[in-house]
């Protein structure tokens, strides 16, 4: 029996044709003309429908029909206007996503966002939902719950979050569950350490100042943490709160409460800070006499006698990782909050001879830079 030619799309997106074709004896059997004609009918509508679906295929995938380039959507941590910190953050992103083969302008869209307070990070990351973003990063622990509040279906990546597990932002390091994950800070760690460091530092220490913003989830519970560590030391942490507005007279406020109520040396860990409030800080525990130390390279280079921090700038680039697996189909849920494992100690000489402070050999021995 022969049977009509298969139908054929001859250029994308033109009617399909069919070739000339009629049904040959079989046994000598030959079915009756208006039998024939009903097989040809079914046999050319099945045709037909195939070359249809063919048809659709070759429409849906026209040759040089631009694909869709995935958006994605940054807001920022806080910080005063124009900081230059916001400009860094974002061109260590831009790096992270070359990294991985992405040029914003030519393969992803990217649209950034730098609130000057916490209160409008709900309204940007709104603009970028709306925008249509495959991928959201979040500078900070605020901006990232502002994020989470928002959606429950885009992914995002907090850039940076103190605490992500006590703030609620995931589930647990291992397994985040839900649209959101991590390169954290882990400021409990880094909290314990700046401890350890002033104990060895002075030895005979038992109030210690922190500062802390009490509107950040991640600052609440990184206090929690730190009173219970210096607790379990005989030590007893001296609350500075400081609201988001990071106002001078506020910074001055806090500092006065803290030595007010007996603190002998400050931990200072606050985000968003503008380099002014950092340096008032800074010159406040050396008018004071005391010993400061502090999360952010920023800080001993505001005049503070040390810090101890992650590389900061890694942590943003490390974003553009993220961001490759998501758009090639990984769920937030699957991929692991990562936390720093290389940390930067630096010491400011003139600080430590204004003090009068040696600064002992177990301490020396870890400083990365001195200046």
């Amino acid at each position: 029996m022969h049977v009509p030619k298969r139908p054929g799309v001859t250029e994308p997106c033109h009617a399909a044709t069919w070739g000339n074709s009629r049904l040959a004896p079989q046994h000598d059997r030959r079915p009756p003309r208006q039998t024939r004609r009903i097989l040809l009918t079914r046999l050319g509508q099945a045709g037909l429908l195939a070359a249809g679906l063919e048809l659709a295929a070759a429409c849906d995938r026209l040759p040089g029909q631009a694909a869709r380039i995935p958006r994605v959507g940054y807001v920022d941590n806080q910080g005063p206007a124009g900081d230059p910190v916001h400009t860094q953050n974002q061109q260590e992103v831009v790096t992270g996503l070359g990294d991985y083969g992405y040029i914003p302008g030519q393969n992803v869209q990217m649209e950034s966002r730098f609130p000057t307070d916490a209160s409008q990070d709900p309204q940007m990351v709104s603009e970028l939902l709306q925008w249509g973003v495959d991928v959201l990063l979040t500078g900070g622990t605020v901006a990232t719950q502002a994020a989470k509040q928002a959606t429950s279906t885009v992914p995002i990546v907090g850039i940076s979050p103190g605490d992500p597990v006590g703030s609620g932002l995931v589930q647990s390091l291992a397994r985040p569950g839900g649209n959101v994950t991590a390169i954290s800070l882990d400021t409990n760690e880094v909290q314990d350490k700046l401890l350890d460091l002033l104990r060895l530092i002075v030895p005979t220490l038992s109030h210690v100042g922190s500062f802390y913003n009490p509107e950040n989830a991640s600052h609440v519970t990184g206090m929690q943490h730190l009173s219970a560590s210096a607790a379990a030391l005989g030590l007893k942490v001296v609350p500075a709160p400081v609201p988001s507005t990071n106002t001078v007279a506020e910074l001055d406020a806090a500092f006065e409460t803290a030595v007010a109520n007996g603190a002998e040396a400050i931990i200072f860990n606050l985000s968003g800070l503008s380099t002014e409030g950092t340096t008032r800080v800074a010159a406040l525990a050396l008018s004071h006499h005391l010993v400061s130390v502090g999360l952010g390279s920023a800080f001993a280079a505001a005049g503070g006698l040390l810090s101890y921090s992650p590389d900061e700038a890694a942590l943003y680039r490390r974003a553009g990782y993220y961001v490759d697996r998501i758009l090639k189909g990984a769920k937030p849920a699957d991929l692991p909050v990562e936390v720093p494992t290389t940390f930067e100690l630096v010491v400011n000489q003139a600080t430590a001879r204004a003090l009068g402070v040696t600064i002992p050999d177990e301490v020396a021995q870890q400083v990365t830079s001195w200046i």
